[in-house]
């Protein structure tokens, strides 16, 4: 973000489903993370579809999360919407 500040930023949206799921629990080792990307304005949705799948609730998730029907129907309708789609 701080890169492209100059530029009028940047729109970001982290989506994890499938196994990366699992790191959005309020348990996770990286809901301290997760907590400050959501803090500095960059959503972080869980797919919901994996939760279901994971038997995992709202409650075993980290507070800051939100949440998508199917993670990757969020990411084709954002590609869609001009969004591109960056995976590590």
């Amino acid at each position: 973000q701080a890169a492209y500040a100059d530029r009028g930023g940047v729109d970001l949206e982290i989506v994890a489903y499938g196994p990366a799921v699992r790191m959005l629990t309020f348990d996770s080792e990286f809901a301290g993370r997760i907590a400050a990307t959501v803090a500095a304005g960059v959503p972080v949705v869980a797919c919901q579809n994996t939760m279901n799948a994971l038997k995992l609730s709202h409650a075993d998730m980290n507070a800051k999360i939100g949440y998508v029907p199917v993670g990757a129907g969020e990411i084709l309708e954002r590609q869609r919407q001009g969004w591109a789609y960056l995976r590590p």
